[in-house]
């Protein structure tokens, strides 16, 4: 009985004890039930002192009357947090008598900033760092924020230079005021003293030097900057320099030794070279209309030569543009590589999938909305109807189009469907603006200053009369056949020069081609003026796109006039007004590819005039020959390429000619580092029967040259190192010899004209007793 009592009072407790439990906690049941999809009876939100309430409830999607859902809350609540005004966002639910809860936000906003300024900058202004910190007044205090700030900070001070700034933020200041502030201590501009390499066995220091960018101080020459990002990109291009060459594992690390000082460093490029890959062998499948000699021939790549990346993307191309010339556009081409585990050989796979030749059917020209068909219809090669395509032709077809000054733009596509035997196709143009009428002034180191006015149309039709005024003054009239035509004015201080101009590329719609020109001209010399007004007409052939031929022939007026005293007796005898005629014949061979920046091929002219056939002053005969010759050296990856070239020109006179008519020597389109035409023999003065100073020219001309081009920044801006020789004597020979060496510029301007500027500085090293020098010489950069 007693321990039934006991069990009783013991059930009793245990009742008590759960009720009272369950009368404590029924008010806070959200704490601890789930309110999930119970209806949300309010929404609040706590902590809010500085940032507009209409903000945060802007980003909650949480809403009054809907069923409550913890995603959502939490969304919220990451929304909220991106706001980057709050150090911290928290959500309480608090349930309700009814069933329903209430949602509370609760937030702890991020103190404001009140201000912020930068101390200690010198180097860079105020203006420049804040612009980098992007923290203004009133935003929060966001640590994240202000460190990448510091860093931007940095970053700025090391690309001018000072490679150990110091930046810190007053946190003192920070928190009393909410002023925040940058301390600067720039420390010393550092400058590279030395560029070392270590572990370069196979290439020397020099080669390796020539492939980075950045460079050892060397006074009023060389900044000798020093940048953690130049630095970076120079190991990368080691690293590109060994792979290019084989050595496809080669590492690069470089390490910045500072001097006691922190004003000057050493810079170290370590070099993990690794062993050198070679082609070990190569296949082919899949190719039946090209053998594989046929392959291997044309591919860079060879059995026991140097492998890489870069020789395989070009034997790769190489076979693809084999297979164009074949007639097969659609002809994939794949190199597989296999790389051998134990040894540094690679075995290469050719893999062809090559289709089925295709020939040429319609070709329709679009975009043409002033010039004629037959205008672009005559540059096409390899798309000749009925024949199958050339896609190497169809490069040059481009090329040829977007040079010709008639075209800014050229697209040419192959319509149809792989497997048609026979494909149409279309050539869009965009055509430029070809008619212009200028105003300017210019100056060359060799004419002078010379104003410019000029009239010109680059795709003329002397037969596109105008129907009407308005058609004239619209435009609309003489345009559309691809011929040029030019009125030019050209005054100036020591060259004047007035000239109308007409050519005709294509004469009745045949390769042969006309040139004229009318001319007035004179050029006011030291010791007397000269001036000359005639005219020329020439008539040529062209025998395919390498050979042409030409026959022209010039009737000119000359006259010497305001002699002084000193002047040349040469020139004396010449006083007064001269005719001349003659008629020359010249043949070009050109196999460039490009008439503005050639990269390749040749281009030799010979030709022979004679004076007096039809009558005249004169009675002599002019032989010359000139020869131009271009190689691509080196190639980077965005196809930039650094060219060497060799001009080489022989001329001689047979008969007595006038001093207007002989060879000269000297400036910018000659032997730079000398006059114009201060390479020249001296005449003998007239008063005192002893040599003077000024040239006379002579019978004999000889010329060489060898100039580097290579790129700085695309074809924009390019870099030269050349030297210049020749001579002009009364003889056959090489007596008096002239020699130059210098570098210059070259400046790609497209809105002034394809060709570029060319600014030159040149040291004479062999010259004559009365040669007239000239160290520095600009000029219109023309490759023949």
């Amino acid at each position: 009985m007693k321990t039934h009592g006991i069990s009783r009072g013991l059930a009793a407790v245990l009742c008590f004890l759960l009720g009272l439990a369950v009368f404590c906690l029924s008010p806070a049941m959200g704490q601890g039930a789930d309110p999930e999809n119970r209806p949300v009876a309010d929404l609040r939100v706590e902590g809010l002192k500085q940032v507009p309430s209409q903000l945060v409830l802007n980003q909650i999607r949480l809403l009054k009357g809907t069923p409550y859902q913890g995603r959502v809350v939490q969304e919220d609540i990451i929304r909220l947090t991106h706001l980057g005004r709050f150090a911290s966002v928290t959500a309480r639910v608090e349930p309700q008598n009814d069933g329903s809860v209430v949602v509370v936000y609760v937030v702890q906003e991020q103190p404001l900033l009140s201000d912020v300024l930068t101390v200690g900058n010198k180097a860079i202004s105020d203006q420049e760092l804040l612009a980098l910190v992007m923290l203004r007044s009133g935003d929060p205090m966001d640590r994240f924020l202000i460190d990448r700030g510091i860093q931007e900070i940095k970053r700025a001070y090391e690309a001018r230079g000072y490679f150990v700034t110091d930046v810190t933020i007053d946190q003192q200041v920070l928190d009393e005021s909410g002023i925040l502030i940058f301390r600067v201590r720039e420390g010393p501009k550092v400058r590279i003293r030395q560029i070392k390499f270590e572990g370069n066995d196979t290439f020397t220091d020099a080669e390796l030097r020539s492939k980075i960018r950045s460079e050892a101080y060397m006074f009023v020459l060389r900044k000798g900057e020093l940048s953690r990002e130049r630095l970076e990109d120079d190991a990368g291009r080691l690293r590109t320099y060994y792979q290019e060459r084989g050595y496809l594992d080669a590492q690069v690390g470089r390490r910045i030794d500072l001097s006691p000082d922190q004003r000057e460093a050493v810079v170290v490029f370590f070099i993990e070279e690794g062993k050198r890959y070679t082609v070990n062998m190569i296949r082919t499948q899949g190719n039946t209309s090209v053998s594989t000699p046929q392959i291997l021939q044309a591919m860079t790549l060879v059995p026991g030569g140097v492998y890489s990346a870069d020789q395989l993307r070009k034997s790769e191309t190489a076979i693809a543009e084999l297979y164009g010339k074949l007639g097969y556009v659609d002809a994939h081409v794949r190199l597989d590589r296999l790389f051998h585990q134990e040894n540094p050989l690679v075995d290469v796979m050719v893999n062809v999938e090559e289709g089925q030749p295709v020939q040429v059917g319609r070709v329709a020209i679009q975009g043409n909305s002033v010039t004629r068909d037959k205008v672009v219809l005559r540059q096409l090669r390899g798309m000749d109807p009925g024949q199958r395509y050339d896609t190497t032709g169809m490069d040059v077809t481009k090329r040829r189009l977007e040079e010709s000054s008639l075209f800014s733009e050229a697209k040419i596509t192959i319509l149809g469907n792989p497997g048609d035997p026979i494909r149409d196709a279309v050539v869009e143009v965009k055509e430029a603006n070809t008619g212009s009428l200028s105003f300017g002034a210019g100056i060359s180191s060799d004419s002078g200053v010379i104003g410019a006015i000029e009239l010109v149309q680059r795709n003329f039709d002397i037969a596109d009369w105008p129907e009407s005024l308005g058609e004239m003054f619209s435009g609309r009239a003489f345009r559309g056949a691809g011929q040029y035509f030019s009125l030019s004015l050209q005054p100036g201080n020591e060259t004047n020069r007035y000239a109308v101009t007409f050519r005709e590329p294509y004469l009745l719609d045949t390769n042969f081609f006309l040139d004229t020109e009318l001319f007035f001209w004179t050029r006011e010399r030291e010791k007397y003026d000269e001036q000359r007004t005639g005219g020329s007409i020439g008539i040529g052939q062209r025998f395919g796109d390498v050979w042409s031929a030409s026959v022209t022939s010039r009737l000119e007026q000359v006259r010497i006039t305001d002699l002084h005293r000193s002047a040349p007796v040469d020139v004396y005898k010449e006083k007064g007004t001269n005719f001349i005629t003659s008629m020359g014949m010249n043949i070009t061979r050109n196999t460039t590819d490009s008439r503005i920046f050639p990269t390749r091929g040749s281009v030799l002219t010979t030709g022979v005039t004679q004076a007096g056939v039809f009558g005249g002053d004169y009675d002599f005969t002019k032989v010359s020959a000139r020869y131009v010759k271009f190689w691509t050296l080196d190639e980077d990856f965005l196809g930039n390429r650094s060219v060497l070239s060799m001009r080489t020109e022989a001329g001689y006179i047979f008969g007595s000619a006038p001093v207007f008519e002989r060879y000269y020597a000297g400036g910018q389109r000659t032997i730079r580092g000398f006059d114009y035409r201060g390479a020249s023999p001296m005449g003998v003065r007239n008063d005192n029967k002893k040599v003077g100073d000024d040239p006379v020219g002579d019978k004999w001309i000889f010329l060489l040259s060898f100039e580097y081009n290579f790129p700085i920044y695309r074809d924009i801006i390019r870099w030269v190192v050349f030297t210049d020789s020749g001579t002009v004597t009364d003889d056959v020979g090489f007596d008096d010899y002239r020699l130059s060496v210098g570098t210059g510029l070259r400046l790609k301007i497209p809105f002034l004209g394809q060709a570029p500027f060319a600014f030159d500085f040149a040291i004479p090293i062999l010259k004559e007793k009365n040669d007239e020098t000239r160290y520095f010489s600009f000029d219109i950069a023309v490759p023949f």
